[in-house]
C-alpha cells in the first residue's frame, strides 16, 4: 500500500461513554493511539442527539458522539438499528475528508449493525464482558442476537478473561485472551491516603467496584466480619438495596458512594488488604477484575474468590472459595502486608500486566491480522478479494 503522512483509523464503538475514563475500553483506546487515529465513539444515550459531534481529546485521540433522533437510542431494537445506520453514515462522511484504512473495533454487541457500513478493512470485537447477564430475562434475546452479530462480523475476537472464550458464540478464528491490566504510574504505593479513612480502625479490608448481587458476595463479606469484628472493610462504589441488604447492621462495615477513578490509588493507600469478593460458579465466572492489578501496583496483598482467571495469580494474590478460608487468608495477608519483599512482588506482577505491555500484545495481533480487501463489498461478512495485514 502506499505510504502515508497520517496513521491509519481505528473506529471503537465502545459500551461505555468516553467521559468514564476509567474500564478497559479507554486504556486501549490510548494504546492503540500510539500507532493508530482513533475515535472513541460513545453508545447511544437516553436521550435524542440532534447533533453529533466528533472532538480531539488527545495527539492521535478523538471522541464522537454519534446522531440519535429518538430517546432510549439502543433499548429498543428498531430504535438501536436506526440509530447506528445514522451514525456510521455520519461517521463514514467524516472519515471520508481524512483519509486513511479503517479498522473497526467493536466492544458493545449492540454496535454491530454498523459493521460493513464505515469501509473498514477489518473487524475486532473485544469480549469484555456478556452484555446479556446484566439485564432482565425479557430483554436477553435482543442482546444475544447483538452478541451473535458482532462475533460474527469480527475478524478477531478478543477475550478479556480465559473463562469467556468458551462462553461466546463461534467466531471465524478461536478467541484471543488479551487480559485486563492497570496503570502502575497512576496507582503508586507513594502518595496520599484519603483523609476521610482516618477514624477507622485497622486493618482496613478495601473494595473498589458495586455491591450487588450480580458479582458481589455480600453474605460471604457478612461472615467474615462477624466473625472478625475488629476487622474494617471499607467497600467503595455503587449499591442496590438487595447487595447491601446482608451488610445492614454490621458497625465494622462501611458503605461509600463510587468516588472518581483519581481519587481510587489514595482510598486504596488507606487500606491494609485488597479484596474480590465475588461469586463463584455463577454468570460472572468469566469476568478478570482489573482491580486486582490496581490493588497489586499499590503493593497491597489480596485476597480473592476463585476466580478462573485470577487462579494462576495464586502466590501473589491469596484465594479463598469460603468465609474460614478467606479469613485465614486475610490473616496470612496481614502478617506479611508491608514486608518489602513482598510489597515489590506485587508491584513487579503489576507491571507485568500494566496496559502498556497489553498494546504491545495488541499492536502485534493487528499486525498479523488478515483483512478484507479495500474492494470488498459493504456488508460482506467475511474475507474477501486478497489477503493483507493491517495497515500501520
Amino acid at each position: 500500500m502506499a505510504d502515508r503522512t497520517e496513521p491509519d483509523w481505528v473506529l471503537m464503538f465502545s459500551g461505555s461513554p468516553w467521559r468514564v475514563a476509567a474500564h478497559r475500553q479507554h486504556a486501549l483506546a490510548r494504546q492503540l493511539a500510539v500507532d493508530f487515529r482513533v475515535i472513541f465513539v460513545d453508545p447511544p444515550d437516553n436521550h435524542p442527539c440532534p447533533r453529533p459531534t466528533v472532538r480531539r481529546v488527545g495527539d492521535s485521540l478523538w471522541h464522537a458522539v454519534g446522531p440519535s433522533p429518538l430517546p432510549y437510542g439502543r433499548q429498543f431494537p428498531p430504535v438501536n438499528l436506526l440509530t447506528r445506520r445514522l451514525t456510521a453514515a455520519w461517521l463514514r462522511s467524516w472519515l471520508d475528508r481524512h483519509p486513511g484504512a479503517r479498522l473497526l473495533w467493536l466492544d458493545e454487541d449492540l454496535a454491530a449493525p454498523v459493521a460493513g457500513r464505515l469501509g473498514e478493512s477489518a473487524v475486532v470485537y473485544d469480549a469484555t464482558d456478556l452484555d446479556w447477564t446484566f439485564t432482565r430475562r425479557w430483554n436477553r434475546w435482543h442482546l444475544r442476537r447483538g452478541l451473535r452479530a458482532a462475533v460474527g462480523a469480527a475478524d478477531l475476537v478478543l477475550a478479556s478473561s480465559s473463562a469467556l472464550p468458551e462462553r461466546l458464540p463461534a467466531a471465524r478464528r478461536p478467541p484471543v485472551v488479551l487480559p485486563n491490566g492497570c496503570d502502575p504510574d497512576r496507582f503508586t504505593p507513594d502518595g496520599p491516603s484519603a483523609s476521610w479513612l482516618d477514624p477507622l480502625p485497622r486493618p482496613r479490608l478495601g473494595y473498589l467496584g458495586a455491591v450487588d448481587t450480580r458479582a458481589f458476595d455480600a453474605d460471604l463479606v457478612a461472615a467474615v466480619a462477624r466473625s472478625r469484628p475488629e476487622w474494617t472493610f471499607v467497600l467503595v462504589g455503587p449499591a442496590t438495596p438487595a447487595g447491601r441488604a446482608p451488610l445492614a447492621g454490621l458497625p465494622n462495615v462501611r458503605l461509600h458512594d463510587a468516588v472518581p477513578y483519581a481519587e481510587a490509588p489514595a482510598v486504596l493507600r488507606g487500606c491494609d488488604v485488597g479484596v474480590i469478593p465475588y461469586r463463584v460458579g455463577g454468570l460472572i465466572d468469566y469476568v478478570h477484575p482489573k482491580k486486582c492489578y490496581e490493588y497489586l501496583a499499590l503493593g497491597l496483598p489480596v485476597v480473592a474468590t476463585p476466580l478462573p482467571a485470577l487462579r494462576p495469580l495464586a502466590g501473589p494474590v491469596r484465594l479463598a472459595g469460603d468465609a474460614p478460608a478467606f479469613v485465614a487468608e486475610v490473616e496470612a495477608a496481614l502478617s506479611d502486608a508491608t514486608h518489602p519483599e513482598q510489597v515489590a512482588r506485587r508491584r513487579a506482577t503489576a507491571v507485568a500486566n500494566s496496559w502498556s505491555v497489553r498494546g504491545d500484545r495488541l499492536r502485534e495481533l493487528l499486525a498479523e491480522l488478515p483483512v478484507r480487501s479495500r474492494t470488498a463489498p459493504a456488508g460482506v461478512a467475511g474475507p474477501a478479494g486478497r489477503t493483507e495485514r493491517v495497515p500501520r
